[in-house]
């Protein structure tokens, strides 16, 4: 029997089993299709693909992760991930920058968002970033002025990574830095390899405040590299799917102030209903 979650379009089913078994490691074909709310045929083709592209490996009744901690998905993938979390919360931060600030945007799907809501509102800043895709749209607003440091373009990305972008970095005092992450598991940030781990926290180095952004899916097992401790954040905005324990280790010590966006609040104050 078809459920109502079968009409969604089948790359968003696929993220959302990737996310839920990213947090679990395991899950029954049961258990899938409850949380997702589609039918159990359909979890079946959905794992069938996805084992096919290498994210998942089926076992009986279910399937566990195929997503080993150093793997990190496309960037266009990860924009079609929880985009719609992904939207309001980059424009809820994006609330928080004000004429005339130094900003770091970090490359990220989320990020990203942040910086298309400057396109609707303008705000004059300095705004640098790794990010050659993000440029693109920075360079578009004229009352931002964009500063990209050299380095290495990431293989199969838009990222710029390596000494030279840390050197860079460096010798920077933002006011703002707007940073995304690949895991949070309790008060640990963690991403996907070396260079990134360097550049994020060369990134957070150089901010007189820094800003994480991160989607409920970014709750789970750590990644490969720790690049810092979420106490480093004085924010951090997430989406009503994240986990409450898990935001009540963020926010336990006082240090990061968590904001929760949902659809009725993305245009709130974001100096305002935190945790």
């Amino acid at each position: 029997m078809e459920r109502e979650g079968d009409r969604k379009i089948p790359a968003q089913r696929r993220a959302e089993i990737r996310a839920l078994l990213k947090g679990r490691g395991a899950a029954s074909i049961a258990e899938l299709s409850a949380a997702i709310g589609v039918s159990a045929s359909t979890v079946r083709r959905d794992l069938d693909r996805l084992s096919a592209d290498g994210f998942v490996s089926r076992s009986h009744g279910g399937a566990v992760t195929g997503e080993s901690t150093t793997f990190e998905s496309t960037f266009e993938d990860r924009c079609r991930h929880n985009s719609g979390e992904k939207e309001r919360i980059g424009r809820r931060a994006a609330g928080l920058l004000k004429p005339g600030y130094s900003v770091i945007f970090d490359s990220s799907s989320t990020v990203l968002w942040a910086v298309e809501a400057l396109k609707e509102r303008p705000v004059p800043m300095t705004a640098v970033t790794n990010d050659i895709g993000l440029a693109s749209v920075l360079a578009e607003i004229p009352e931002v002025d964009v500063l990209v440091p050299g380095g290495e373009i990431r293989e199969g990305s838009l990222t710029l990574v390596g000494g030279r972008t840390r050197d860079f970095l460096e010798g920077l005092h933002a006011d703002v830095a707007f940073v995304g992450i690949h895991a949070i598991s309790g008060t640990l940030l963690t991403d996907t390899s070396l260079p990134i781990a360097e550049v994020k926290r060369a990134m957070i180095g150089a901010s007189h405040r820094v800003v994480l952004l991160a989607d409920h899916s970014k709750f789970g097992p750590p990644a490969f590299c720790e690049v810092a401790r979420t106490g480093v954040a004085g924010d951090l905005f997430t989406d009503e799917l994240a986990p409450p324990e898990a935001l009540e280790a963020v926010g336990a010590s006082g240090e990061t102030r968590v904001h929760v966006v949902g659809e009725a609040s993305s245009g709130a104050d974001p100096e305002k209903g935190e945790r």
